[in-house]
């Protein structure tokens, strides 16, 4: 299968971005290791980008058409950002509405819905997954005390960790290999943070945190 590549942009009229590589330098890398081109060159010319179009019946396409697409971002989705992918379904944030999209890439539907939970009250930020995990974890921006948060598949939130006494966006989210360690960066302060679990678990699986949805003794808060 060919690697696809999507990316946000953070604007009100920029459409989000589907990039298919070129199948000679697909070809090139898989042969040298080298893929230092699959993004930049397209000496084969099958590469194409695509524009994301949401349309108000819940269904999407794609279009070449970039100006076209612009002209229907602000209604629906201006200001994108964080975007993760898993089985099949593409996750992106809108910041200044603060809003979840789901996009099923195989049906080729959409559905949206606010991230206005509880202590997750700021501008959802960078998105992402721990494969095996049914959590979305999101960074948070635009507010005083901006943390982690986590959102399961059946639509609960819940807040894993706040920055009170830090301040400024959360950034950088990732996880180790084992699932053991998140690391997350507090941009405007220059820190970043290694956290564990104190039970020992990993992030993910099947041994869920013992956290219920925005109960403010069961949120971190790193000093």
């Amino acid at each position: 299968k060919k690697p696809i590549f999507f990316v946000t942009s953070d604007s009100s009229n920029g459409p989000l971005v589907r990039f298919t590589p070129d199948a000679y330098e697909l070809s090139v890398a898989n042969t040298n290791g080298i893929w230092d081109n699959v993004l930049h060159m397209n000496r084969g010319g099958s590469a194409k980008v695509h524009y994301l179009v949401l349309n108000s019946n819940g269904s999407l396409n794609w279009t070449s058409d970039r100006n076209s697409a612009k002209s229907r971002v602000n209604a629906i989705y201006p200001y994108a950002e964080g975007i993760d992918f898993h089985d099949g379904y593409l996750y992106f944030v809108t910041k200044a509405r603060k809003e979840l999209f789901i996009l099923d890439l195989d049906k080729g539907t959409w559905v949206r819905s606010s991230t206005r939970k509880g202590k997750f009250n700021d501008q959802p930020d960078q998105v992402a997954r721990i494969v095996g995990d049914d959590t979305l974890y999101f960074c948070e921006d635009g507010g005083s005390n901006c943390g982690i948060h986590g959102s399961e598949g059946n639509g609960n939130y819940y807040t894993i960790l706040e920055g009170s006494t830090i301040g400024g966006e959360t950034t950088g989210l990732d996880f180790s290999p084992d699932k053991k360690h998140m690391y997350v960066a507090f941009q405007h302060a220059g820190r970043i943070y290694d956290i564990t679990r104190e039970d020992g678990y990993p992030f993910g699986g099947a041994q869920k945190m013992d956290l219920l949805a925005h109960k403010v003794s069961n949120v971190f808060d790193l000093e």
